[in-house]
């Protein structure tokens, strides 16, 4: 009229075999997203530390229209270092997000239609409409490592002269 002594240890038993696999296969999964994260961490460290775009030896172009009272510059980056995907850099053009991408919807973008820098590449990236005065500019184009490339500049009343520019990547805190 009841369960034997060893039938209960039976079902006890299947019970924690069943639990057992469902325990291994949740920590198996996790190890294997924590081990997918390092491997990307890796990769994503050895390319900023391979990562380097600067400003080519031309530096650049200023196109000065005093009819309309603005001019336009346009930066010559070359790429040093690896091959680099375009379409994930941004942009901030004096403290204000631009998409780069595209130089018609906010003055500020490509000439051409880059995806992938090669390494010796110069990429055009074009600032217009900016208006005819002697106020600083920055430009700080972020890639999709999170490196950047930072420029100023600035209209001395008959040329543009480029006042500085840096370039870097984050650091992490240990």
């Amino acid at each position: 009229m009841g369960f034997s002594v060893s039938a209960s240890a039976a079902i006890i038993f299947i019970s924690f075999l069943v639990a057992a696999s469902t325990l291994y296969t949740a920590w198996d999964n996790s190890y294997s997203n924590v081990q997918a994260a390092r491997e990307d961490w890796y990769n994503l460290r050895l390319s900023q530390i391979n990562t380097l775009i600067d400003l080519n030896g031309t530096v650049g172009e200023a196109t000065i229209d005093n009819a309309n009272n603005i001019y336009n510059v346009t930066l010559y980056i070359q790429d040093y270092g690896p091959t680099m995907y375009v379409k994930g850099w941004s942009a901030v053009y004096d403290g204000y997000y631009k998409t780069i991408y595209n130089v018609s919807d906010d003055n500020v973008g490509f000439l051409k239609d880059y995806t992938y820098v090669l390494p010796g590449e110069t990429l055009l990236l074009n600032v217009t409409n900016i208006p005819l005065d002697n106020t600083h500019h920055n430009l700080t184009v972020i890639f999709d490592n999170g490196c950047w490339l930072r420029v100023s500049w600035y209209y001395n009343g008959s040329t543009v002269l480029i006042t500085g520019r840096e370039n870097g990547c984050p650091t992490e805190v240990s």
